[in-house]
């Protein structure tokens, strides 16, 4: 256990038993949450870290309150080690460089992102979904079709039975496609979004489930395809559970692809890799997964959520005065907040675990726009106005991660009856919230206005006008969070 001011963190053992493991963690946070009193601490919760061995545990408590009597003492971040190893290989982190980001894509771009996985299980699934939390590319917007695309492969097809079950919500609204090799035989079979029939496309993340082996010819001849591909920035993962399967698979790629493509290879004993890594034809291959030891920064994603939750409550709807003067829709924050405004804003009782973890997905994201709008980490000392075409673009980037967020959280979008009963009473919209299904899960064009009259997007293009706000906060702040 360690901490830092009111950010405590706590993991699972390694080895043993995962139940058993993950029961003394809770025991320990328990234990902690206990002898802590926000009062005593000018009503400021502690926030606490349980790193658990148990990937779906993990996952289901970020939706729901943490135990009655400890709410108003503690709040509960849960992640995995894979989560923690995936933040960091993918380059999500504040200043990091994204991994799999060749260069800047623009609207006009046709490239897209295409993250290829070997193997099932924790690492892998963390990796796909970070993936798809994090990268949403303006070029979708120009065309639907320019969907990043993750292909997952496994010895067997019912090693994806988790993920499929975790996740229904965001696999029922993607495309997506099985495919099953048996050496020369290929069997694929594409799915369509549940309402691809009656609505425009929403999701940008593309799925491809593959049960085959990497060294199986098709699959050796698809990896060759990939790589020649102009279009594609494509990196590819090896995250078998068994480390030196990993290593060898990365080690036999063809050398075409390892001299071109990054190729990640999860390791924790990385001596091996670091040392190979040095020589020129295993340049591109980089070793993950062996600094779980390093799990400070996560506080600074917090204060980060804690920023995009300030520019979300500090919007107000703008007069008519002011909109026939030109404003937007919206105002939005353009003031460097105090530490107590945010915290007290943090601390609000109508911002449960699912809100709070809503505003750390957002996070998540804010590197790779950066990136995306070319404000490299050095300029974000500066305040500056994005432009007004790319303030439009990154509108819909943003209500596009949103939806996939939500897909992630186990939201479903409303059917066209529930819709039509939106329309005629905008209360029904949180009623249906409260069943986990969000009216707004549709295309950009398709999103309508609210009860006030006005579009629902506004605070999606707040959101967008605040990010340089939000960096430049960040960027002050980052070494000193309270």
């Amino acid at each position: 256990m360690m901490s830092n001011s009111l950010d405590i963190y706590i993991r699972s053992e390694k080895d043993g038993d995962m139940q058993a493991a993950d029961n003394a963690a809770f025991a320990k946070m328990k234990e902690v949450a206990q002898a802590y009193k926000a009062a005593e601490h000018g009503g400021n919760r502690l926030r606490v870290h349980l790193i658990l061995r148990n990937r779906q545990l993990a996952n289901t408590l970020r939706n729901m309150p943490v135990s009655e009597g400890l709410d108003n003492d503690i709040e509960l971040y849960t992640y995995t080690r894979e989560d923690i190893h995936s933040m960091k290989i993918l380059g999500i982190e504040p200043g990091a460089t994204p991994l799999l980001l060749r260069e800047k894509v623009a609207y006009e771009s046709n490239k897209r992102i295409h993250l290829v996985i070997f193997g099932a299980g924790p690492q892998a699934e963390s990796l796909a979904i970070y993936t798809a939390l994090a990268h949403h590319l303006p070029n979708y917007c120009r065309d639907n079709g320019l969907r990043s695309r993750i292909t997952w492969f496994a010895d067997d097809k019912e090693q994806f039975h988790t993920f499929f079950t975790q996740y229904d919500s965001l696999l029922e609204q993607s495309y997506r496609r099985m495919v099953e090799i048996k050496g020369d035989e290929i069997k694929a079979t594409t799915y369509a979004p549940a309402y691809a029939h009656e609505r425009r496309d929403f999701v940008d993340v593309e799925w491809e489930f593959v049960t085959g082996k990497s060294s199986n010819e098709a699959v050796q001849y698809k990896l060759q395809l990939w790589s020649n591909d102009e279009e594609q920035m494509l990196t590819i993962a090896f995250c078998y559970d068994d480390e030196g399967r990993n290593q060898n698979e990365a080690i036999t790629l063809p050398d075409e692809i390892k001299k071109k493509e990054r190729v990640i290879v999860r390791s924790n004993c990385s001596a091996a890799m670091d040392y190979l890594c040095r020589s020129a034809k295993y340049a591109n291959i980089i070793p993950f997964g062996n600094d779980d030891d390093d799990i400070q920064w996560l506080g600074k994603y917090i204060m980060l959520a804690q920023y995009i939750n300030f520019a979300y409550c500090s919007m107000r709807e703008s007069t008519g005065k002011e909109r026939s003067e030109g404003a937007d829709d919206i105002e939005i924050a353009i003031e460097i907040p105090t530490q107590g405004q945010v915290q007290q804003l943090w601390n609000s009782d109508s911002l449960n675990t699912a809100k709070r973890w809503s505003n750390i997905y957002n996070s998540f994201a804010l590197n790779i726009k950066m990136h995306l709008l070319g404000i490299p980490p050095e300029r974000w000392n500066a305040l500056f106005a994005i432009g007004t075409k790319d303030v439009e673009i990154f509108t819909e980037v943003e209500h596009n991660r949103w939806s996939v967020e939500e897909l992630i959280l186990g939201y479903r979008p409303a059917t066209h009856e529930q819709h039509n009963e939106t329309l005629k009473d905008p209360a029904v919209r949180e009623k249906l919230k409260a069943d986990f299904i969000h009216d707004d899960l549709r295309h950009f064009s398709e999103l309508g206005t609210d009860s006030t009259g006005l579009p629902v997007s506004r605070y999606d293009r707040g959101l967008t006008r605040t990010l340089p706000l939000i960096a430049h906060i960040y960027n002050r702040l980052k070494d000193n969070p309270q």
